[in-house]
């Protein structure tokens, strides 16, 4: 039981150090990457080409590792 609770104290500390240091639009394409979405797709999603997705879940490694 102690284990569960520190686990889910990490857990929500993790979600949130992910919500503070991502900007909505690294936030999008983080959830739509998670849901599986190709780069062609995340792109129709979000109006850039994809490049731009790319460096952006490049970014997103560099910030969440």
């Amino acid at each position: 039981p102690e284990d569960l609770v520190i686990d889910q104290e990490n857990l929500e500390s993790r979600y949130d150090q992910i919500h503070r240091r991502l900007s909505d639009m690294e936030k999008l394409v983080l959830e739509l990457y998670l849901e599986g979405r190709t780069y062609g797709q995340i792109a129709a999603v979000i109006g850039k080409n994809e490049k731009a997705v790319d460096n952006t879940i490049q970014r997103l490694k560099k910030k969440l590792l």
